[in-house]
């Protein structure tokens, strides 16, 4: 059985206090709290109430090993949203200088006929990859539904949210399409899955006039190769270094993108947008010392305690954020939070709705988390370096012992309340501070400079 317990607190006073080694390796492994409740429970209950005494009064999260998230059973995902041009008959190439193919519109009369050739266009070139690929017309031929085909297949379909801009609609002799491209479910950890999602790109990239603009986007799925959900231990650490370091992967977004505010593709922030967010209206102020101390040992997780009590403040908001995740006693009720009360803002940019089940795409879908506010990208580095980035966050939240969790929580602590600074050398630009944020992150993460000098320049250029 696993179940949600909740904690009692200080050791029971009545019983002979552990010896200070004792207690700070107790501590350390996360059953301090847990040994209290259970000692509390033997010395003054009948027997037949003492576990359920336990069950009632602890916080710490029982899971048997057979379900803990392993970094190995990790899965990701990544769906790419493109434009399509198809040149119209009788006019001249408007882009002579772009040497990939262009392909004729075959049915210029016919806009889901069109469609359809581009999708089946897209599909083939993934077939000659050696990978298998389907579109959404020969699912639907056939049947059967998408999910029979997420393991298995790269699905080429049409995309909603991209759609040609000013400057799309000056290249006189376009139709335009859209295709949405996704991979199947990847082990996150295996060698293979960057050479393939690198194969099928350059392939893509190579053979068709892919286009992007500010409509198109890049979102990755991350789950478990079982198809369960992540734990509830690993989502509620998954939600805090979310919640705070937010504003800093946020930061990859381009300021002047007609995007910026999601005018075209839903992914609103978390911070803002989250029913979480709105029951934190109005905590302000900023805790030092002692309190933060206090604060820190209400929650159960060790590694969050000791980043928490390594700040010298830290805002009244971000703590009464961790108390609302970790009082969540179901996967369901912490997608709630995470998710907004209303349609717009039910898939965020930071995406729990699979887990709240409040609708018939979030119960049919699966058990994942979404990062799903990259803006769309031709530059496979930047794909493959946003892949790792998602997949390196929730590995090191799935990890209780991974020291990465805790160093970039604490950093990120402490980036929140420096703000905007000086350097010791003179004034930073917006840009470049941001990059500097988003820099340290993911070298707090273990990723390499490598990973993050497409981002870092992508930051400082736009902002």
């Amino acid at each position: 059985m696993r179940r949600q317990l909740s904690t009692m607190g200080r050791w029971p006073v009545d019983l002979p206090a552990p010896t200070a080694v004792v207690e700070q390796e107790l501590k350390a492994r996360g059953l301090w709290d847990f040994l209290g409740c259970f000692c509390r429970a033997v010395k003054g209950t009948p027997v037949s109430e003492r576990i359920s005494y336990i069950f009632d009064h602890h916080t710490a999260e029982v899971e048997s090993d057979e379900y803990a998230d392993r970094p190995e059973d990790l899965t990701l995902a990544v769906e790419l949203k493109y434009l399509y041009p198809l040149l119209m008959p009788g006019f001249a190439d408007p882009e002579p200088g772009d040497h990939r193919p262009i392909q004729p519109a075959l049915y210029p009369d016919d806009k889901p006929a069109s469609q359809q050739q581009v999708m089946a266009l897209l599909a083939q070139t993934i077939r000659e990859t050696g990978e298998e690929a389907i579109t959404k017309v020969e699912i639907e031929e056939g049947g059967q539904k998408e999910s029979e085909f997420w393991a298995s297949s790269w699905i080429v379909k049409k995309a909603g949210s991209p759609e040609p801009l000013e400057k799309e609609k000056l290249l006189e002799g376009y139709m335009w399409a859209s295709a949405e491209i996704c991979s199947p479910k990847m082990l996150a950890k295996d060698v293979q899955t960057h050479h393939r999602v690198q194969k099928v790109l350059e392939a893509l990239m190579s053979n068709h006039r892919l286009v992007i603009n500010g409509s198109c986007d890049t979102h990755c799925h991350l789950g478990r190769v079982d198809d369960r959900p992540y734990t509830l231990s690993t989502l509620k650490r998954l939600a805090t270094i979310l919640w705070v370091s937010e504003p800093i992967l946020r930061s990859t977004r381009d300021p002047k993108s007609p995007n910026y505010d999601n005018v075209y593709s839903w992914g609103f922030e978390l911070v803002k947008h989250s029913r979480l967010a709105k029951r934190l209206e109005g905590a302000d102020g900023v805790l030092t010392g002692e309190a933060v101390a206090r604060e820190a040992h209400e929650f159960p997780d060790g590694q969050i305690v000791r980043a928490i009590c390594g700040q010298s403040r830290v805002s009244a908001k971000c703590l009464a954020a961790f108390r609302e995740i970790w009082s969540k006693a179901s996967h369901e009720e912490l997608g709630k939070l995470l998710s907004g009360d209303t349609r717009m803002h039910r898939r965020l940019g930071f995406n729990f709705s699979a887990f709240g089940l409040e609708d018939e795409r979030a119960r049919t879908n699966p058990r994942t988390i979404e990062f799903r506010f990259m803006e769309g990208s031709t530059n496979i580095d930047m794909v493959l370096g946003w892949l790792t980035i998602g997949a390196t966050i929730v590995e090191v939240a799935a990890s209780k012992s991974d020291a990465r969790f805790e160093v970039a929580l604490s950093r990120v602590l402490q980036t929140l309340q420096e703000g905007e600074q000086e350097t010791v050398v003179g004034r930073e630009t917006r840009g470049d501070r941001l990059g500097r944020d988003f820099a340290q992150l993911i070298e707090d993460l273990g990723l390499s400079h490598d990973m993050s000098r497409g981002f870092v320049e992508k930051i400082t250029r736009e902002n």
